[in-house]
């Protein structure tokens, strides 16, 4: 009987030691009193590399103080590196960022939680993407919505008021607009659109183009092998770029400049526009042209194909739950919370101050004499005349394709390709990946 009971025991320790250590589908462990979430996001030092999503998480934190985040962050491509990683031993953070692509590959892996519920049970928020479908719909599988937006992808071309008025110009609308506004300054050698072809994803706006000759409804089919990439449609749109360069649309130096020295170009006033995207607003109105600077989505064509006031609000990446934190009941409890408040009123108001634009269609307050141009973006976003495309080109697509659109387009851009060669090089990258 004494070994018995001596054997009921140790089997008890044993169970209880195992429940204190794994505890799946019970309550979190709690350290004074707070349920902590494990957060880990795609920089390095996020208070000064985030600061709109740090301060996010900063006031979340003042308001819910039986709520800690346990903030890490890396390098993105380690950052990515690790969490693929952790995936395989069932170690993943709570909440983490991830680029589109691996996203998917971790809810093909089953990993990931399904918010679904989250976003029925806020029907606030739910109906705040209303107009918006796009930044969530990219990360759902089936009935399953396994991410959410972390930021939105506002993208397009900055114009200069100035230069374009001293020389008889407001802001264009058609490619024959910009077309004569290209050739007039040429004349005077200002540069139209400031570009820095060193840096080669710097395309954001002639993305925006490339789907104004029907790129989201091909794509599918050109992958599939249905369709080519060098059909007549995007062979039309190289040539627009063709015409561009020869009319002296781009820096003479554009091969040998970045981006970032394409930017100081239009800050400086020596170019009439930059393509370029929200991130660069607070600069912009830092710099000396700053009162004089307008958003811009960028030209029609007439011999586009489909909708041709298409804007370019996307989502840049989602933010995932792993699936093994929505079994701990504190810590699904606590993480819907946060998800809540990052995706409501304060929680996005907070970002705007902070010059990220809003991802949903709350309506949110800018002081436009302080930031006329963040404004002006603003007011671009919320123009019921233009409809954002789904997504961003580059993103519907592998790296290495989308490394071969940057190419081609940088590749007309300066000379090297005509628009049929252009056309042929990311042809040749999807044969190639098959």
């Amino acid at each position: 009987m004494k070994r018995k009971l001596i054997s009921i025991g140790f089997a008890l320790t044993v169970l209880l030691t195992l429940a204190a250590c794994g505890n799946k589908g019970g309550d979190s462990a709690k350290e004074d009193g707070k349920t902590t979430i494990d957060f880990a996001i795609h920089v390095a030092n996020p208070a000064d590399q985030e600061p709109a999503f740090n301060a996010v998480v900063e006031a979340f934190k003042k308001e819910n103080p039986e709520i800690d985040i346990n903030l890490e962050g890396k390098e993105q491509s380690e950052h990515v590196k690790n969490m693929k990683m952790r995936s395989q031993s069932d170690k993943l953070p709570d909440i983490f960022w991830m680029l589109p692509a691996s996203a998917k590959e971790l809810q093909e892996a089953g990993v990931l939680a399904d918010l679904s519920d989250f976003l029925k049970d806020n029907k606030d928020i739910k109906d705040s993407f209303d107009g918006r479908e796009n930044m969530i719909d990219p990360f759902k599988d089936g009935k399953n919505q396994y991410g959410m937006p972390y930021q939105p992808l506002v993208t397009g071309l900055y114009y200069n008021k100035k230069v374009l008025s001293d020389n008889g110009f407001e802001k264009p609308e058609t490619f024959e607009d910009l077309m004569k506004i290209a050739k007039t300054l040429d004349e005077k050698d200002i540069v139209t659109i400031s570009k820095g072809a060193k840096d080669s994803y710097s395309v954001w706006a002639f993305l925006i183009m490339l789907s104004r000759y029907g790129y989201l409804d091909k794509v599918d089919d050109i992958l599939a092998g249905k369709e080519k990439y060098n059909n007549k449609d995007f062979i039309h749109y190289y040539e627009k770029i063709a015409e561009l360069r020869d009319a002296g649309a781009f820096p003479k130096n554009v091969s040998t400049q970045s981006y970032f020295q394409a930017v100081e170009q239009f800050t400086t006033g020596k170019s009439a526009m930059l393509d370029s995207g929200s991130w660069d607003a607070q600069k912009i109105e830092s710099s000396d042209v700053g009162s004089d600077v307008g958003f811009w989505w960028g030209p029609t064509f007439n011999d586009g194909v489909g909708n041709q006031y298409l804007s370019s609000i996307v989502p840049s990446a989602p933010l995932v739950v792993s699936k093994a934190a929505f079994e701990d009941k504190d810590k699904k409890a606590a993480i819907e919370k946060f998800l809540a408040f990052y995706y409501g009123q304060e929680g996005i108001q907070i970002m705007v101050d902070n010059k990220i634009p809003p991802m949903t269609n709350i309506s949110v307050e800018v002081d436009e004499k302080e930031s006329p141009v963040f404004a002006d973006i603003i007011n671009n976003m919320e123009d019921s005349k233009w409809t954002s495309q789904e997504n961003q080109p580059d993103l519907v697509v592998s790296e290495s394709i989308g490394n071969a659109m940057y190419d081609s387009i940088y590749g007309v851009i300066v000379g090297n390709y005509t628009p049929e060669e252009a056309a042929k090089v990311v042809q040749n990258r999807i044969d190639d990946t098959k």
